[in-house]
């Protein structure tokens, strides 16, 4: 996964978070487990990314266009199948930690949605 991929899975996961209303632990626990195995290969420091990734997902939250606008930028990232299935497997994963709400099955479709016609 390229650097600019991880940024965009990042700000994905951190959005997808708001989808429900509701950050339980195990979400958290995942999303942690997410950001060490994909790793960080920028000299812009990683917490200092999170925590920005975190209010930005706060702020698309607040109205559904911006958050979908905000979503389809971030899955622009993903333009390859293998790196598309990656994004919705880690998203996945985090949505159905606590049990699926409706709002989060609607979220994981716009997603599904977002992601560009892959190259391969």
């Amino acid at each position: 996964m390229t650097q600019s991929e991880r940024e965009a899975l990042f700000d994905l996961l951190t959005l997808s978070l708001y989808a429900d209303a509701h950050i339980s632990l195990k979400e958290e626990h995942l999303m942690e487990s997410a950001f060490i195995a994909e790793g960080w290969e920028s000299k812009y420091p990683k917490s200092l990314f999170i925590d920005e990734s975190f209010a930005r997902a706060r702020e698309m939250s607040e109205n559904e266009e911006t958050m979908i606008d905000y979503m389809n930028d971030r899955a622009q990232a993903f333009k390859t199948k293998t790196s598309q299935k990656e994004v919705l497997g880690v998203v996945k994963n985090i949505l159905k930690s606590d049990g699926e709400s409706p709002t989060e099955n609607e979220f994981y479709s716009l997603l599904v949605q977002a992601l560009p016609k892959p190259v391969k």
